[in-house]
């Protein structure tokens, strides 16, 4: 061997070695964020869901360091107006400890809220590098998502509790932040069901599997007694047939009644639960004589909102400091109703807790991921068409379940951004191979991405 070859055989061997390194970081990274997200999810874990953050966190801030100083796989950037939007929000609601009314709760719900929501989305954003790791994912969140009804049906029907909210306050906080998990869900089921990349494909086994979920997240949703979250999922069914009748025009037209016919399907589905809810709500809250509508009518959220504003206009630009509950006592005293200790609407609690500017920054995060998601939506590759559809549609039932609450916060909100950096950050790697896909002579090595 010629003396010359020896450090170009020691450069392949390093570049192997580097190769199985990075390997073995992204697996390592895949499963523990999948540990983790599943036990958010199943809360109440808290060791074990800590350490499990703590080793993500780690292997993406590795794969990262690797990525810029290494040779590991480069990770995308995204769009300047994502990343932009997300630390207006951000820095604003930190800025918010400042005029605190209460420094200590804004610095632990910033903590939290902030720091913990943004970590966690990093994490997935890192993690989300192929198809498998997207569908470990999926898969991972309807999983625990399944596992999570199995346990709330058990709890709140088979032992005869007649208290959803105690039921379910350990599985996962509560009815209410509960619901929001299953809204965020129901449009990513049909994506399990899409073929690959970004699913199983149709089968036996994935349909039964898939329908078999939908009738546990359906049957664990009317166990919570929430009715915003059949308006939620109604608004998506009719987003969701909007978007696709656009993007998939000629499958419309030559099966107009099989469309039809499954939309009108869901959303009498949506309608007879929605009914049923409020008539039980009805005679739980009230008394059984109380109609629907005297229910709807004499709901203390009204009151509470006339409450808000009346605080909102004492501080309109700056609001009371960071943290859901940075009102807490005032408005319970106000209200007389230890429940209504928050503003109970997305927008208005943010408004209320950074002003003008914070509830404005919100609104532009939330409008940044709708333009990323339409750009998925508008382009050639199907796949990515379909992650895009599925985005707008989570994010919609997201907004309109919280038109009456606030679950930006704990559980729900790691569970957001995990769904959203998932989604993110694989479509934007798609789109960046589907972009070369043309000028690649070898698509069998296009099509595994």
């Amino acid at each position: 061997m010629k003396p010359s070859s020896r450090p170009d055989l020691r450069s392949a061997r390093g570049a192997v070695v580097r190769a199985r390194i990075f390997a073995l970081l992204r697996f390592s990274l895949l499963f523990w964020a999948c540990v983790y997200f599943a036990l958010v999810v199943i809360s109440g874990h808290t060791y074990l869901r800590s350490l499990a953050f703590a080793l993500s966190a780690i292997f993406a801030l590795w794969l990262i360091l690797g990525a810029l100083f290494s040779d590991g796989e480069p990770i995308p950037v995204p769009d300047a107006y994502l990343w932009v939007t997300v630390l207006a929000w951000s820095l604003w609601s930190a800025a918010s400890l400042a005029w605190s009314i209460h420094p200590a709760l804004s610095r632990s719900e910033l903590g939290t809220e902030v720091g913990w929501g943004l970590a966690t989305a990093t994490i997935f954003y890192v993690a989300a590098r192929s198809a498998t790791a997207f569908r470990a994912g999926l898969a991972t969140a309807v999983g625990a998502g399944a596992v999570l009804s199995v346990l709330a049906i058990h709890g709140a029907v088979l032992t005869g509790s007649v208290d959803p909210e105690r039921a379910l306050t350990r599985a996962h906080g509560g009815a209410g932040a509960f619901s929001t998990y299953i809204v965020l869900l129901m449009p990513l089921l049909p994506l399990l069901l899409q073929k690959r990349p970004v699913g199983f494909g149709i089968s036996r086994w994935s349909i039964a599997i898939v329908g078999a979920v939908f009738a546990l997240l359906g049957g664990a949703g009317r166990v919570t007694e929430n009715r915003m979250i059949w308006i939620a999922l109604a608004a998506g069914v009719l987003l969701a047939a909007m978007l696709a009748a656009w993007r998939w025009r000629s499958q419309l037209l030559r099966a107009p009644l099989r469309w039809g016919g499954v939309l009108l399907a869901l959303l009498m589905l949506a309608g007879a639960l929605f009914v049923d809810s409020a008539i039980t709500r009805s005679r739980t809250d009230y008394t059984r004589e109380t109609s629907v509508a005297q229910a709807i009518a004499t709901d203390p959220r009204f009151l509470l909102w006339q409450r808000s504003f009346e605080r909102i206009r004492e501080r309109p630009w700056t609001g009371y400091g960071f943290g859901k509950s940075i009102l807490h006592d005032e408005l319970q005293g106000e209200t007389g109703n230890p429940l209504l200790a928050h503003a109970h609407n997305l927008f208005v609690s943010q408004w209320l807790q950074t002003g003008i500017v914070g509830a404005a920054a919100m609104l532009a995060m939330l409008l940044a991921l709708c333009m990323r998601y339409w750009t998925f939506l508008r382009a050639p590759d199907e796949t990515l068409a379909v992650i895009g559809l599925a985005g707008l549609v989570m994010l919609l039932v997201f907004v309109v379940k919280n038109l009456t609450d606030d679950f930006m916060i704990r559980p729900t909100s790691k569970e957001f951004w995990t769904l959203n950096a998932l989604l993110v950050g694989y479509g934007i790697r798609r789109a960046l191979v589907a972009a070369v896909a043309p000028a690649t002579p070898d698509r069998a090595a296009v099509k595994g991405a």
